[in-house]
């Protein structure tokens, strides 16, 4: 007899009272119970005559209310609180039926709801040999059509690669080629769940590879082929997509846990081997991991439509930055994607240049830059820094900037380590009813200004206590025109001695 590892079943002792006449169990829970995936969660595939009535029936006796997923197709599931139970109607109770439309073969097994809780493989339907195509790991259609049925299958397929290892057969990598223009026919909520799994899976920069090669990725990111073809500066090896695809290549070897392969990916590797041995980074680079790999893939977008020639030659793409993360928000919010990710990753685009202008070349950033660094990206500095240095090494390759990456590594160090030298919290020493008691001011927004200044200069160590603080306050004020307010006044250069008399 064949059997399964109980503990691969992972099926909780309440779900042994559950009907299980006529009940199959199909689909990805058979296939990861088979491989021998381990599972913390119930996860369950059932195929039944009547899914709405056993969903009512299970749910009752659970203790939970039965959800339809789907207006089109008749899936229910039954949440549980460590998983869910996902239902669907068998036409005619014809299982095998149910089989051959299917996605991939080894998707297209079932076994007796009753034998499976009991690690009983006996009764095993594999009428298009899933298992043998799974023992090679093998990835192949149910039939021609399996794709154009359901053009989300050819995510999925992407997907099973990325997450388990299963390599598409010649057939199924021809038909993604194929069959690539419908995949716009597949609900966005769909496409975007899918991408998010394939990018966060450990197999994600080898998923992007085939994404590319079958023709998805440019379905999925129209903006992003734009820049095919889409030369740049003498200093960029490659034209604007590659450089793009490039970046994300040198962002996986930099964020990695442990030094990659290759001489020269490992020598830069090393430079920044310290700092990703910091707690703190790494856990800003694991927090940050979707909305990076997204903001690297599409860094340049704005690029196409930004780009000019000189008069004597020379290129330029002017804005690209800004006009970038309005592209990428447009596409993550057509995806349906989450607004916290749609926010951080445009972030993260119009700010990814601004690592690499903090200071001039070969000088130090100042601490006022540093300052105004922190306050305009909060949280996204240590992911903002690798994206520029992957960005970085994709423009000039790795033989060109190997000599110099000391230099880049460390400008990296002294940003992400960098601290104020006062007060942390904003508004620490006056806050806005403050300042206006001392200068006189109504509410409005020269009040929030010189509140800025100050907190600058106390974070930059130039204002000591609050009767320094009220000094600079009443400066500003004077300085400052309250009806017409230069940016100039309050720019860059504006310099105030916070210890000089005051009236």
């Amino acid at each position: 007899m064949q059997t399964i590892d109980q503990q691969t079943i992972n099926l909780r002792a309440k779900l042994q009272a559950l009907d299980a006449e006529g009940v199959w169990v199909v689909g990805g829970s058979l296939r990861d119970a088979l491989a021998g995936r381990h599972s913390a969660t119930v996860d369950l595939d059932l195929a039944v005559v009547d899914a709405q009535a056993w969903s009512q029936r299970a749910a009752m006796q659970l203790g939970v209310r039965p959800v339809r997923l789907s207006a089109r197709f008749p899936i229910w599931r039954v949440p549980l609180a460590d998983g869910q139970i996902d239902v669907w109607s068998l036409p005619d109770g014809d299982i095998e039926r149910d089989l051959r439309r299917r996605d991939f073969t080894m998707n297209a097994m079932a076994v007796p709801l009753e034998q499976f809780r009991r690690g009983d493989l006996s009764g095993l339907l594999d009428p298009f040999c899933g298992r043998a195509d799974m023992q090679a790991s093998r990835l192949r259609l149910v039939s021609a059509t399996a794709l154009r049925d359901d053009p989300l299958r050819m995510l999925r397929a992407i997907r099973l690669e990325a997450e388990g290892g299963w390599r598409p057969d010649a057939e199924l990598r021809a038909a993604l080629k194929r069959d690539a223009p419908q995949l716009a026919r597949a609900a966005a909520e769909r496409q975007w769940a899918e991408l998010c799994r394939i990018l966060l899976s450990a197999r994600w920069l080898w998923a992007l590879r085939r994404l590319e090669q079958s023709g998805l990725l440019d379905c999925l990111v129209p903006e992003l082929a734009e820049g095919r073809g889409v030369e740049q500066r003498a200093m960029h090896r490659r034209d604007v997509f590659w450089h793009q695809i490039d970046a994300v290549r040198w962002l996986a070897r930099l964020t990695g846990s442990s030094e990659p392969r290759g001489r020269r990916a490992a020598a830069l590797w090393r430079e920044l081997a310290p700092a990703l041995a910091q707690p703190s980074v790494r856990q800003s680079l694991e927090d940050w991991r979707l909305p990076l790999r997204l903001a690297t893939l599409l860094h340049d977008i704005g690029k196409p439509q930004t780009r000019a020639v000189d008069a004597d030659g020379s290129t330029h793409f002017y804005g690209h930055a800004e006009l970038g993360a309005t592209m990428a928000r447009s596409r993550l919010t057509t995806l349906r994607a989450p607004e916290r990710t749609i926010g951080q990753v445009e972030l993260l685009i119009e700010q990814h240049l601004r690592p690499g202008q903090l200071a001039s070349p070969g000088r130090p950033p100042t601490d006022r830059a540093l300052f105004r660094f922190h306050r305009a990206v909060g949280e996204a500095v240590t992911p903002l820094c690798w994206l520029f240095l992957a960005d970085s090494l994709a423009a000039a390759g790795s033989a060109a900037l190997l000599p110099r990456w000391r230099g880049y590594a460390g400008h990296v160090r002294r940003i992400i380590g960098w601290r104020p030298r006062g007060p942390e919290r904003v508004g620490r020493i006056l806050n806005g009813h403050e300042i206006m008691q001392v200068t006189g001011l109504s509410p409005g927004p020269l009040v929030g200004r010189i509140r800025a200044q100050i907190d600058e200069a106390a974070a930059l160590g130039e204002v000591q206590g609050p009767t320094e603080a009220r000094s600079l306050a009443r400066q500003l004020a004077r300085m400052l025109d309250a009806e017409s307010v230069s940016e100039s006044v309050v720019g860059d250069d504006l310099q105030i001695d916070a210890r000089s008399p005051t009236a």
